[in-house]
């Protein structure tokens, strides 16, 4: 009879045990990010917010998600947010090797989103560690309000913010057994490595010379090449800079980025690893399709590239036949 009481004693410890195991749920702080796409996760004591932002195909050019999300309930297996713009409830599910962001998309990325995006949980990266140089500075709400967690030139922040940064970026700051989190302007903080984990791309660490210039999209007829020039639109284009600095032109809209990485490969191919004004990054593949012709293709990522583009440098195009789109004419 006591052992029998004490194996029910035994067993509900052991439940209680898992029940508490399972309540302490292992923190998620952190930038997971794909191919196109970053979510950051900064958890604190008063709130978490959740940044999110990715690109996606939209018509002939490309949409973009930038979406601050506050958590307002937490589950062992679902967060339930809310974001800053006009747009509903989203969920964060916390499945066993991924997490998966739903919403509606509505505000922050507008028609064409799929709805859902999901992250690996082994893409984990830690948030940039940047310092206040500021003499003094306060941390904020996300509507501005003052949170009450004052800092002095010199403290420490764990920062994210897409590269180029914003004007105010999301932290989480550790204060003893305190963890805040709110928001603080940019200018106020010391970075020496990217918020994000992102070296800076050093001009002289690239050799970029044989991408510089503005590329034109074109396609094969037959034995050669025509440029389509869309009704109401520009000729989408790709403008590299000596810089580094990257211009994808879609026709009707724009994507600003950087190139952070270049490896050359063999026959005047390289690998471009780019980084977008949104926070969202990418691997590219250039590589000599023709050339006599000068034309490259670009290919790659998860968007706009996926399928590979042909572009001809602008200053070689001559030549080249120009299909415009006939436009509806309206009384």
């Amino acid at each position: 009879m006591n052992a029998l009481r004490y194996g029910l004693v035994a067993g509900a410890s052991l439940c209680l045990w898992a029940t508490l195991a399972a309540a302490q749920q292992q923190s998620l702080t952190g930038v997971y990010a794909r191919e196109g796409g970053t979510l950051a996760v900064l958890e604190g004591d008063n709130q978490t917010l959740v940044q999110y932002t990715s690109t996606f195909p939209q018509g002939q050019g490309m949409g973009e998600c930038d979406c601050a999300l506050s958590v307002r309930k937490k589950s062992a297996k679902d967060w339930t947010l809310s974001t800053f713009q006009p747009g509903g409830t989203w969920t964060l599910s916390l499945e066993s090797e991924r997490l998966v962001l739903k919403g509606p998309g509505t505000g922050c990325c507008g028609a064409g989103w799929s709805g859902q995006d999901g992250f690996a949980r082994s893409s984990s990266t830690a948030l940039a560690t940047c310092k206040v140089k500021a003499a003094q500075a306060a941390l904020k709400t996300v509507d501005g309000a003052n949170r009450g967690v004052a800092l002095a030139s010199g403290d420490s922040v764990q920062v994210f913010a897409e590269s180029p940064p914003p004007d105010v970026v999301p932290v989480r700051v550790v204060q003893g057994k305190q963890v805040r989190v709110g928001q603080l302007a940019y200018s106020e903080l010391d970075c020496p490595v990217r918020a994000g984990g992102e070296a800076s791309a050093a001009s002289g660490a690239m050799d970029v010379k044989a991408l510089v210039g503005r590329w034109v999209q074109v396609h094969r007829k037959g034995k050669g090449y025509v440029i389509d020039q869309p009704c109401g639109s520009a000729i989408p284009a790709v403008t590299v800079k000596s810089d580094g600095a990257l211009e994808v032109d879609f026709g009707q809209d724009s994507l600003a980025g950087k190139l952070t990485a270049v490896k050359a490969g063999t026959a005047g191919a390289s690998t471009l690893e780019v980084a977008y004004a949104g926070g969202t990054r990418e691997t590219l593949q250039w590589s000599v399709a023709d050339a006599k012709r000068n034309v490259v293709r670009l290919q790659g990522g998860q968007d706009f590239f996926r399928k590979g583009e042909l572009y001809v440098r602008d200053d070689a195009r001559q030549g080249i036949p120009v299909r415009a789109e006939a436009c509806d004419e309206f009384e």
